[in-house]
């Protein structure tokens, strides 16, 4: 009995499918469906009830073996990581997804966690909040930073979420606008100017919610490019709302300014960091977090 054949046990019995569970292990069914009858064998337990289209529901036997499984599996992924930190050895890549105006507060960090683990490579992602998700479901990265959405992080046991700093959302303007005159907008004051949206999960929630409070509002176009809309802001054709936190960089030019939002408390926003629930969480992803919580509050 190897590592893999277990790893495509408490997949089966996290999915409830092997169809399904082939699926996200790239493996084909009939492999998964053989490696599950040879731990069955091998341990003499029946651990899944079958059923019609592909379904396995464990047994009582089989929640029991699962559970124990798992446990295994951090114990020789610590047991992976030790040997590489005795042997001064650890290697592979970090890769990281985050949100944009998020990368600058990454840099002092990265480059600390390189210093301590000097064979490994990084890679940075930037994209909106339901990509980030979907990078970390498929392990395109091991690690995302984004705002807390609730309905695609809660309840979800195939990821874990911890709460990383709180930040406020928000109003991007042109420095010409007569909002710019205050240093706080109220969302009345808003409801008359043209909305420009990123195209990320978080913001339509957060647009959803304030047209319902306060009614829609004229809107331009919405864009994945943060480029365009910090170009449109500068040519004063519209507004947007953005999360502003400590160490946020947008890289605005002179013409653009954010203002506070007064009188909503929706404006207040929780950024979390992600990973996958299947995967340990290595001593260089906890130092990393570790190094990325000191340049918050530095």
């Amino acid at each position: 009995m190897n590592i893999e054949k277990l790893e495509y046990l408490v997949e089966v019995a996290k999915t409830g499918s092997f169809s399904i569970a082939s699926q996200n292990l790239y493996v084909s069914q009939s492999a998964i469906s053989q490696s599950i009858v040879s731990i069955e064998k091998k341990l003499g337990v029946k651990l899944f009830e079958r059923s019609r289209g592909n379904s396995a529901i464990l047994t009582s036997e089989g929640e029991e073996i699962v559970a124990t499984v798992k446990e295994l599996f951090i114990k020789y992924q610590e047991l992976i990581e030790k040997a590489q930190i005795i042997n001064n050895n650890v290697n592979g890549k970090l890769k990281i997804s985050t949100t944009p105006g998020f990368f600058a507060v990454l840099l002092k960090p990265i480059s600390s966690i390189r210093d301590d683990y000097p064979k490994i490579n990084i890679e940075i992602f930037q994209k909106p909040g339901q990509d980030i998700i979907e990078d970390i479901l498929e392990e395109r990265s091991d690690i995302g930073v984004l705002p807390f959405i609730k309905h695609l992080l809660e309840n979800n046991d195939r990821l874990v979420y911890h709460n990383l700093f709180e930040a406020k959302m928000k109003l991007m303007v042109n420095k010409n606008s007569p909002l710019a005159e205050e240093a706080f907008v109220t969302p009345q004051q808003i409801l008359n100017e043209t909305l420009i949206t990123y195209d990320g999960e978080f913001i339509h929630l957060f647009k959803k919610l304030f047209y319902k409070q306060f009614g829609a509002m004229n809107e331009l176009f919405t864009t994945t490019n943060t480029d365009t809309l910090k170009k449109a802001i500068e040519e004063n054709l519209g507004v947007s709302f953005v999360p502003a936190f400590n160490g946020v960089n947008y890289n605005l030019s002179d013409d653009v300014i954010l203002l506070d939002i007064i009188d909503y408390d929706a404006v207040n926003l929780q950024y979390v960091w992600i990973m996958s629930s299947k995967k340990h969480c290595s001593r260089m992803i906890k130092d990393y977090i570790s190094k990325l919580k000191e340049e918050l509050n530095s």
